[in-house]
């Protein structure tokens, strides 16, 4: 039989991923201005997109929708860090330039983590009429959306957070090579953010790590271990010609451990459809649909493409 490709979304498919794209956009701001404690605040953010999240796939049936609202989010957000960036260079670096603080990052990951693990839920516990071509190749188009999604987060988060922390004009030139000293002052309570710091950069990498898990299935750890190293020390010797951080030894070490984190979440879920599905669906997240096809029984299966 001939298995045709996925449906492509409606006009109002497509505007309803938009809508959602901007109302996950505007949410963090809107959990600030109602709440002052951080923790709620993020906790709203979750309850808020887990019901767009919803709302949106409900109408839709689509999760290639969810997959418009997350770049759509990712791309208003990248679009006013531009503006941002660009006031900062002409006009007051002080008054203009973009800064990232906790709040920030965690609500820009959690704007992502919140819908894909809505639809990751939902393909993981997929079966019968809900488990079909059509549905997987829907699924495999939401995975290429939300990666690309994640990166342009991601891009902005290490540019504005471990690149360029700092505002134009500074100098803050210093190399750090004693290994694991930094680690010990986190530990031991001298370091000035302690166990924030160790945690934020033993996760840093983490989403790179899983988006070229999703987009390379045939990655090894050992390949994990030496491209994160590699990124690590290039991330460093950045900081430290720009003078925007202190360029540490350990930093790179934690890197190291935050992409196989990564890439141990990609091959957990993985494992766990493989589980359910009894050894039918082994490679759940994947660019490419015709791994994931269900092939009729006692039947022929040929596959082509337009």
């Amino acid at each position: 039989m001939t298995i045709l490709p996925s449906q492509k979304l409606t006009i109002s498919q497509l505007y309803l991923g938009l809508a959602a794209g901007l109302m996950l956009f505007l949410l963090p701001n809107d959990a600030k201005n109602q709440i002052e404690n951080e923790g709620f605040c993020n906790a709203y953010i979750v309850l808020i997109s887990l019901v767009i999240t919803g709302v949106l796939f409900f109408i839709t049936k689509r999760y290639e929708a969810i997959g418009v609202s997350l770049m759509t989010m990712a791309a208003l957000n990248t679009t006013f860090f531009i503006f941002d960036m660009i006031r900062g260079f002409s006009d007051d670096p002080a008054e203009y330039w973009p800064e990232l603080n906790r709040y920030k990052i965690v609500s820009l990951f959690l704007l992502w983590f919140v819908p894909f693990v809505f639809c990751i839920t939902l393909r993981l516990l997929a079966s019968g009429g809900r488990d079909n071509n059509e549905t997987r190749r829907d699924f495999s188009g939401f995975i290429a959306s939300s990666m690309k999604a994640l990166f342009i987060i991601y891009v902005i988060v290490v540019l504005f957070k471990l690149i360029m922390p700092d505002r134009p004009g500074t100098n803050n030139r210093e190399i750090e090579l004693m290994i694991f000293s930094r680690i010990s002052s986190c530990l031991n309570g001298t370091h000035e953010n302690g166990l924030e710091y160790i945690c934020w950069h033993c996760i840093v990498l983490s989403p790179l790590a899983f988006y070229f898990a999703v987009l390379v299935p045939k990655f090894k750890i050992w390949h994990v271990a030496i491209i994160s190293a590699l990124l690590g020390v290039a991330v460093e010797i950045m900081q430290f010609i720009l003078g925007t951080a202190t360029a540490c030894t350990d930093d790179v070490f934690m890197i190291m451990i935050g992409a196989v984190l990564g890439i141990a979440f990609k091959y957990i879920i993985d494992k766990l459809r493989s589980i359910i599905t009894h050894g039918e669906d082994k490679n759940m997240l994947s660019f490419d649909y015709k791994h994931l096809l269900v092939k009729p029984k006692g039947e022929a299966q040929v596959l082509t493409e337009d």
